[in-house]
């Protein structure tokens, strides 16, 4: 069986629609115990991933503590994080549109609009303790759409477990040359 809707939802809200591993938006809800060895479908079992954390550790049962721990983790993170400026109720509107669009039952025009609300939100909300990574933000944003498909944030490859934070200009592992997909 699945994790019902309103779990799913609860799941995705307290990650603000984020990866609890590598903080990605467009998550899956993952099952820590696998519903074959047992696992329940409420929520102390659920754990946000998006779909490469999802393929990378969701069937590594070494890693079922740790994704709980990282979930936990996150939780409290994404709470701090997401209480001011940018509400859950917007991030909501952006993961559903990018699932629409994902789907494609809409195109990219309600995106834009959440994504400048949530820029111009954020940039109003700047202190002098949250410029850098708000700066920061922006520019790997920028970054993203002028180099289009080529920007990897948080890249792990499936093949050879090279990490790197960011990988910028290629879609290909900069360590065995696997194709990202």
């Amino acid at each position: 069986m699945a994790f019902p809707e309103s779990i799913k939802l609860e799941v995705k809200k307290k990650a603000a629609f984020r990866c609890c591993w590598c903080q990605n938006v467009s998550v899956e809800i993952h099952h820590i115990i696998p519903e074959k060895d047992k696992g329940s479908d409420d929520i102390d079992n659920a754990a946000p991933l998006c779909p490469s954390c999802h393929s990378l550790l969701g069937d590594n049962p070494m890693k079922r503590k740790e994704i709980k721990e990282k979930r936990d983790w996150w939780y409290e993170e994404a709470k701090k994080m997401f209480s001011g400026a940018v509400g859950l109720d917007v991030l909501e509107k952006i993961s559903n549109s990018m699932e629409e669009i994902k789907e494609g039952q809409k195109d990219f025009s309600e995106l834009k609009t959440l994504l400048k609300e949530v820029a111009n939100k954020s940039i109003e909300s700047i202190t002098k303790e949250t410029a850098s990574t708000t700066a920061s933000g922006i520019i790997n944003a920028v970054q993203a759409t002028t180099l289009g498909d080529k920007v990897h944030a948080n890249f792990v490859c499936r093949n050879c477990g090279t990490r790197i934070g960011l990988l910028i200009g290629s879609n290909n592992c900069p360590n065995c040359k696997t194709p990202i997909n």
